[in-house]
């Protein structure tokens, strides 16, 4: 964690939007990378392990505050548009972070009173519902009496209907992700989730995870890593794995690369241009794994996993030799590691692969797991030929 946090720290000035725009595209919500880094500061606090006057947090708070003094930031909220909750929430951590801006908070609490942007109404997204909740809630906000609480939220959205893990889509995970931050309040709290409820999340977690390891997408093995804490899931081989690939893809500076970083083109790079590549492309990751190491440490755990084995590959020149190996001695495979390949080959749209993850999985017991069935029946109406 001291590595990230050192990182992030060298790197301020690069979270004002003013800087971030010299080089890099605009974003959408401006301060959305700090308000990202805010997040981390709040947990830092909550946690003990970071005051809000030490360097990083004192700096942090300094940069928001001059944000939102800004004209933009108040002609933005004024819009009420779909990034008035991102407004909010940065109004809100300043507050609970000992910096509050009673006047934009009163602006904000008005509008929010009016049923600007209808934020609240039941036809918007449900992911944005649970999200205004959490921010609301959180930041001591009154909530529209027509918006439900987190728990009544909760069950209807993603992790609560309980998706076929072997289908789901990038924005679907990013839903499932984010709302067990809000759920859980990144950790501190599980009373929605029953001893059944956090062991099948559990699963979910672990399967993902493998899924994401193979393919080396960092940014979501950290996201999920803080998944793992949140719902406390203990050091399990996924967990290790995860842990093991963050700390082997870590750049001396302390870093964590995105999957868009290529050190190549930050080879051909001098000066700020360099720095700012760098920047864009790592302070996501190595924020994401800032958050998951703080929200496991508050669970009483370090990261684990330093010596861990290489990234496995999702190939499937890899799986198939998996595949055979593990059909001709079933005995020398876990299998766990069979309902991750089975999510690779579906959603690669790979039936010969997945013929022959499915024959291995039988060799080794599991044809009656849920995830196997659910690939097995995908693949008998793929292989279908057509009637008449």
């Amino acid at each position: 964690m001291s590595g990230a946090l050192g990182w992030l720290g060298a790197h301020l000035e690069w979270f004002a939007a003013a800087r971030w725009e010299e080089f890099l595209p605009r974003r959408p919500f401006p301060p959305g990378p700090l308000l990202e880094l805010l997040g981390l500061v709040r947990l830092l606090d909550r946690s003990g392990r970071l005051s809000a006057d030490a360097p990083l947090s004192s700096g942090a708070l300094d940069l928001a505050e001059r944000a939102v003094a800004g004209a933009d930031f108040v002609r933005g909220l004024r819009r009420a548009d779909e990034l008035f909750p991102y407004h909010l929430n940065l109004l809100a951590l300043l507050e609970l972070l000992g910096r509050p801006q009673p006047a934009l908070r009163a602006l904000g609490e008005g509008l929010l009173a009016s049923g600007a942007g209808g934020h609240a109404q039941p036809y918007k997204p449900l992911l944005g519902r649970i999200e205004l909740r959490y921010f609301l809630d959180r930041g001591g906000f009154r909530a529209p009496a027509v918006l439900p609480d987190v728990a009544t939220l909760y069950r209807a959205s993603l992790p609560a209907v309980r998706p076929d893990v072997l289908h789901l889509t990038g924005s679907e995970i990013y839903a499932w992700t984010h709302v067990l931050f809000y759920v859980t309040d990144f950790g501190a709290r599980r009373p929605l989730l029953d001893p059944a409820e956090l062991a099948r999340l559990r699963e979910t977690v672990r399967v993902l995870l493998a899924v994401h390891l193979a393919r080396g997408s960092l940014d979501l093995v950290a996201e999920l890593l803080l998944c793992a804490a949140a719902l406390g899931y203990g050091p399990d081989t996924p967990v290790r794995d995860g842990w093991s690939a963050l700390f082997r893809a870590r750049r001396p500076d302390g870093a964590v690369p995105s999957p868009v970083h290529r050190p190549g083109v930050l080879a051909g790079l001098t000066g700020d241009k360099a720095t700012a590549y760098l920047f864009g492309t790592c302070y996501h990751t190595t924020l994401a794994t800032a958050l998951a190491a703080v929200v496991r440490a508050e669970q009483g755990a370090a990261p684990e996993g330093v010596a861990g084995p290489r990234l496995p590959c999702a190939a499937p020149a890899d799986i198939l030799r998996w595949a055979a190996a593990t059909t001709a001695a079933p005995g020398a495979a876990r299998a766990c590691e069979v309902a991750p390949l089975l999510v690779l080959c579906v959603q690669a749209r790979d039936l010969r692969v997945l013929a022959e993850v499915l024959r291995a999985a039988e060799a080794l017991g599991c044809g009656e797991d849920p995830v196997v069935r659910s690939a097995a029946a995908y693949l008998a109406a793929g292989t279908s030929r057509p009637s008449g």
